[in-house]
């Protein structure tokens, strides 16, 4: 079961350690990330929890949800490519779904 009600599905993909991504698996639950787009930056957090923990230079699906939806989401339209920043790009990511929310 979802941790929440996902803002968008993103295939991500990390990098692998060795390219500059993180040393260690993910999260079980979920991981809080900034992502950047159009040179901007947005808080996101990453549901794990129907999945677990994802590797280093692992490509999965995910539901993203934005701590700010309201100001995030005209950026994040299908098809669009962000990035996955830790202090420094760790992974990239494509938008498969934007979710209209009431």
């Amino acid at each position: 079961m979802a941790l929440w009600k996902p803002d968008i599905l993103a295939e991500i993909s990390l990098l692998p350690t060795q390219a500059g991504g993180r040393k260690d698996p993910t999260p079980v639950t979920w991981l809080g990330c900034p992502v950047q787009v159009d040179g901007k930056y947005f808080d996101a957090r990453i549901d794990l929890s129907e999945l677990g923990p994802v590797e280093p230079g692992q490509t999965v699906r995910v539901p993203l949800k934005f701590l700010c939806p309201e100001v995030a989401l005209v950026h994040f339209v299908a098809g669009k490519v962000f990035a996955l920043w830790e202090g420094r790009v760790i992974g990239s990511g494509k938008v498969l779904t934007a979710y209209a929310h009431p």
